[in-house]
């Protein structure tokens, strides 16, 4: 039985087709909705050259990305739950910072989730090696059903 349902979210084309598939499996199986995006700050170093004397305050810098990450994560969440709370369909929201295909499988483990809804982003081989697939890596590493959602 499937109870519990992530769908990794980030308001592409992909990732709305997931999020309707489990929409459809969560209606019929009376399952839980469980709608996570995630993010990975890139690391910033300290500067030992100054431009005219000052240097960047990193913390500063962080707290900004940090921030409007969140804000932005939290607007689509928002707003995919609306369309999931609009079906009857109980909803939980999350966002996780860190590697997201690391992060969402240790939320997977850490929830029970019984299936993971993702969207693909079809790159292209150069573009996985450099940039990795978090959907492949989600199908890699987790223990339950994977619904992969891709563009016709």
């Amino acid at each position: 039985m499937i109870g519990k349902i992530l769908v990794a979210y980030d308001d592409g084309n992909q990732a709305r087709k997931a999020l309707d598939a489990a929409m459809d499996i969560a209606r019929s199986m009376g399952a839980t909705i469980h709608l996570v995006a995630a993010y990975a700050l890139p690391i910033v170093y300290q500067s030992t050259v100054s431009l005219e004397g000052i240097y960047p305050d990193n913390t500063a810098i962080m707290k900004y990305l940090q921030e409007n990450s969140q804000a932005h994560l939290a607007a689509i969440l928002e707003e995919a739950a609306t369309r999931v709370k609009a079906e009857n369909i109980p909803v939980h929201t999350e966002i996780l910072e860190g590697s997201p295909g690391r992060v969402i499988v240790q939320y997977v483990e850490e929830q029970g989730i019984d299936l993971v809804a993702v969207g693909s982003h079809n790159r292209t081989a150069v573009n996985r090696f450099f940039m990795g697939s978090v959907s492949n890596y989600i199908l890699q590493h987790v223990k339950c059903l994977v619904l992969i959602a891709k563009d016709a």
